[in-house]
């Protein structure tokens, strides 16, 4: 099977394929048994992650045991982070051991060399390629350089980064020179995976909700727009995903990517309006929608493929899937997704 009969590579690059591919975000997690067995005898998450036997292993389940289209890389937005010296631990999510505050935090960021400082994160990605059939792409990713951003200013997770949002009014210039750097690194760790093998990348900008229109302009689309025009040359589909950004739609066509990825805070036909061409797009089923009956599983997917029908589309949630989500219900998605497409 060539890489255009392929059903999400042909949506990716714009085409209606006969049947509508769909993946999940964290479709490799908690939701699958398992992988909790693994979690529960390895302990440390991080384990998971920087070990390629776990991670490949990982990264495999939900081909078998989903029947999704698409693999996407295990491993996580803050992996590349500790390469730059930005040290965090699981407490459980990621707690960076010392924010990055001031100029001279900055100018301490390392210079990463993907192939020598996250080898582990390659190897996995060339262990899942050689073990996937060839009819299953391998997604890999980053987050975007405003969601890293947050994260590394603050120290940890927090629901409205006033850290970092608060150096983009206090010192503009302090911010521009962080997200520069970090433009820089995921710009290098995506090339670095498109060389071991991944056919498709991701950006997840995460946080990227919290800006302004204008802010979005500034602080987020430069770096994005930086980051696909260094990908494009490498034919390989990227996907940008922002979430809960949808009053900054109209700059997304700016951005450079060739897939759009919609939370569910959006119609798929009201998206189809702020583009002048055909934009394909990723999405959007609500996560919660998978804590329903069935009927109203199914019900809510054809919603949405019908909605995409026509149009290069490929089946996600608006978000990741929640962990303690019935694994039955993400199956029973999958199959009525294939369903729908066979008809």
């Amino acid at each position: 099977m060539t890489s255009t009969e392929i059903p999400f590579l042909e949506a990716c690059r714009g085409q209606v394929p006969a049947t509508t591919p769909i993946w999940i975000m964290r479709q490799a997690g908690r939701i699958l048994q398992p992988y909790r067995k693994l979690r529960q005898h390895h302990g440390a998450i991080s384990t998971l992650f920087n070990t390629p036997e776990l991670a490949t292993e990982i990264t495999l389940m939900p081909i078998e045991m989903l029947g999704v289209d698409a693999a996407i890389l295990f491993t996580d937005l803050v992996t590349p982070l500790a390469a730059l010296g930005c040290e965090y631990t699981y407490a459980p999510g990621p707690v960076f051991s010392s924010p990055t505050r001031t100029a001279a935090d900055i100018a301490a960021l390392r210079p990463v060399v993907p192939e020598e400082d996250l080898g582990f994160v390659l190897e996995t990605v060339r262990m899942v390629r050689r073990a996937l059939p060839p009819s299953i792409p391998l997604i890999g990713y980053a987050g975007a350089p405003f969601t890293l951003a947050t994260w590394i200013v603050e120290g940890g997770s927090s629901k409205d980064f006033p850290a970092f949002r608060g150096m983009i009014h206090k010192d503009p210039a302090l911010a521009h020179q962080l997200l520069d750097k970090l433009s820089d690194l995921v710009a290098d760790f995506l090339q670095a995976q498109i060389a071991a093998g991944v056919q498709a990348v991701q950006l997840f900008d995460t946080s990227v909700g919290l800006l302004s229109p204008s802010q979005f302009s500034e602080f987020a689309l430069p770096y994005l727009q930086r980051i696909c025009a260094r990908i494009a040359p490498l034919n390989t589909p990227i996907i940008y995903f922002p979430l809960a950004a949808n009053h900054n739609f109209s700059h997304f066509k700016q951005v450079g990517a060739d897939v759009l990825g919609l939370d569910w805070r959006i119609e798929i036909k009201q998206a189809q309006t702020q583009f002048d061409d055909i934009m394909p797009f990723q999405g959007n089923l609500d996560p919660c929608v998978l804590y329903g009956s069935e009927e109203s599983i199914i019900n809510e997917a054809h919603r949405i493929l019908q909605q995409a029908k026509g149009h290069p589309h490929i089946f996600n949630l608006g978000h990741g899937v929640y962990p303690d989500t019935p694994y039955e219900n993400v199956k029973l998605l999958v199959d009525t997704v294939h369903q729908f497409a066979d008809k």
